[in-house]
């Protein structure tokens, strides 16, 4: 049984237009499942309130998660940082004032088992986002050389610029995507990643849309043997490397999954 009493600690996502999101349904659904007396909320919050109500989370909430628009600027609120943070320049995860990112984390460990094929392949990465920052960095630490393709160019150039200094990285074109070994689709829309990305020499795909978990980034991988990361892996990866961070717990991914395809949450 699961009631909220004096003890009850407070972890939540804060955000902007965040009703999407499936963090309440997995991070409320591991404290039942190990008996931690704890809720997680939403904390979908104005851009004007943002710097009051961003120090007010920080010191009531034993934990946090953040996202789109405000994981660079939390960061000047928080007392210190982990690896992760400084080296991807964005937070996504909090524990008592201290930042994380578990993008990065849960990334780094999902390329793990294809580290060889990662080393000098060309890697295709769509978008040019907070995401794709983190999949840059954990790609190009495994040896990939890394192509930036984004609609806006300055965007683009202005990434390759910040993160050159850590990987092999330039900016692209879509039609030169051939050469590509890995192709990363860090955009909301997966059909943007072209048909000719899809090859006999494509190795890899990753996907960091989870709903729906078949994309069509997935099936044109599949559809050439390609191996694949899709969206749900990531999802649930950097919510249980955020798990390991708050509780110092392993928590199977396998459950959380089952879980929410039983809430039919996922498809």
């Amino acid at each position: 049984m699961f009631w909220i009493d004096s003890s009850t600690k407070i972890f939540g996502i804060l955000g902007r237009n965040i009703g999407y999101t499936l963090s309440p349904a997995i991070h409320n659904y591991i404290f039942r499942e190990v008996g931690y007396n704890a809720v997680y909320l939403v904390f979908d919050v104005a851009e004007e309130k943002f710097d009051y109500v961003a120090r007010a989370l920080i010191d009531i909430c034993e934990g946090l998660n953040v996202t789109i628009p405000y994981k660079e600027r939390i960061m000047q609120y928080l007392t210190s940082f982990d690896a992760s943070a400084e080296r991807v320049g964005a937070v996504n995860t909090v524990y008592r004032g201290r930042g994380y990112n578990t993008d990065y984390i849960a990334l780094k460990k999902l390329v793990e088992p294809h580290r060889e094929l990662l080393k000098n392949g060309v890697c295709y990465v769509f978008g040019a986002g907070g995401a794709a920052k983190a999949v840059v960095l954990a790609l190009g630490e495994r040896g990939c050389r890394i192509r930036i393709v984004n609609r806006s160019s300055d965007r683009a150039e202005r990434l390759v610029k910040e993160l050159r200094k850590y990987v092999d990285v330039e900016m692209s074109s879509a039609s030169a995507c051939r050469e590509a070994a890995v192709v990363v689709n860090a955009t909301p829309n997966p059909d943007f990643v072209p048909d000719s990305c899809f090859h006999g020499g494509l190795k890899l795909a990753i996907e960091l849309v989870y709903r729906p978990v078949e994309t069509s980034v997935v099936r044109r991988a599949r559809g050439v043997g390609a191996a694949v990361i899709n969206g749900l892996e990531i999802l649930v990866g950097q919510a249980l490397e955020a798990q390991r961070i708050w509780l110092g717990i392993d928590f199977p991914s396998e459950k959380v999954v089952a879980h929410l395809h039983a809430r039919k949450l996922i498809w």
